[in-house]
């Protein structure tokens, strides 16, 4: 088993970030809208960090620090062959890290409701389910009216 370093994601990381994007919507989107495509925005307009072993990258996490109370964490994913290993704990930690370094006091996230996984995974780490994120069709609404 190879060390892996977390750091910062740059420019020279948007292929393999891409090839990871798709492959974590293929296998976690369960919302009836299909997960949104990778934009290069996502390491310029919010936080990125990788998971680097042997050159290569196996995990990735992003944030939205647009509060300044909280990050917001999305696109916590690790390739299959690199898991139960603690990448994901670490990738995590560092967001935290980041985050008391700026003064912040809570990391946000959503968890797909059959995301058992996720859920346990986040419950492990101290998580709580603090809010509920509801939705509706828009022609449900437009019916009801």
């Amino acid at each position: 088993m190879a060390f892996v370093t977390i750091r910062r994601a740059a420019e020279g990381d948007l292929q393999q970030l891409r090839l990871l994007w798709d492959a974590s919507n293929k296998e976690i989107t369960f919302t009836p809208y299909p997960g949104h495509p990778f934009d290069p925005s996502l390491i310029t307009e919010h936080t990125a960090l990788v998971a680097e072993e042997s050159g290569r990258v196996v995990g990735t996490v992003y944030m939205n620090t647009s509060s300044i109370d909280f990050g917001y964490v999305f696109g916590l994913y690790v390739v299959p062959e690199a898991r139960r290993r603690g990448i994901a704990r670490r990738l995590m930690r560092e967001i935290a890290r980041l985050l008391a370094d700026d003064g912040r006091s809570y990391i946000v996230l959503s968890v797909d409701t059959p995301n058992d996984r996720a859920h346990a995974f986040y419950s492990r780490l101290g998580f709580e389910d603090a809010a509920r994120t509801l939705r509706a069709g828009v022609g449900q609404l437009l019916d009801t009216v």
